[in-house]
């Protein structure tokens, strides 16, 4: 597993006393990969789930929070299908918490439907990632759901690390064995 340790201290502009308070500045050299860099084929990998009749409500429609857990599914399967799995991540200290989620729900989806869940890596950041989805329906093709995540990289103390240059560029790669 490679190393995961930040490069180069962040520097801080501070303000002489006496003068007007303002905000530590944080600046840090950063590099950032979007879906104009990344291979769009190799990015994407479709996961499908059965909807359970525990995760619909009272309509018999699956509840919107069941989303969340489909789209965590499918993610870390995105990951498996690299050769990175999350608990060897989390083994080595580095953890990919979840700090920004977005969902636009389309058209319902029902107990016992198929839902292909769409996963592509859209971004990848000095010390993030962010995926995209869209959850279709096997049946007709209907999208249900689009969304989105960012995860931050972080070490075992919470504390922001860089994503390793070969981590970024296994994350490039397609799915292993395609």
């Amino acid at each position: 597993m490679p190393s995961f340790a930040l490069e180069g201290p962040a520097t801080c502009t501070t303000y002489p006393a006496g003068a007007r308070p303002h905000p530590i500045v944080v600046r840090r050299t950063t590099y950032s990969l979007s879906m104009h860099d990344l291979d769009p084929a190799a990015a994407l990998s479709v996961v499908r789930v059965r909807v359970r009749f525990g995760e619909t409500d009272l309509m018999g429609i699956v509840h919107h929070g069941s989303y969340v857990s489909y789209m965590e599914v499918a993610r870390i399967e995105w990951l498996r299908r690299r050769g990175l799995t999350y608990a060897e991540w989390a083994a080595h200290g580095v953890h990919l918490p979840v700090v920004e989620l977005s969902m636009r729900y389309r058209a319902p989806a029902r107990f016992d439907d198929e839902i292909d869940v769409h996963t592509s890596l859209m971004e990848i950041g000095a010390a993030s990632v962010r995926f995209d989805y869209r959850l279709v329906r096997a049946a007709d093709a209907m999208l249900c759901t689009e969304g989105s995540t960012r995860l931050a990289c972080i070490d075992a103390r919470h504390a922001l690390q860089r994503i390793a240059p070969e981590v970024a560029e296994i994350l490039r790669q397609p799915e292993l064995g395609g």
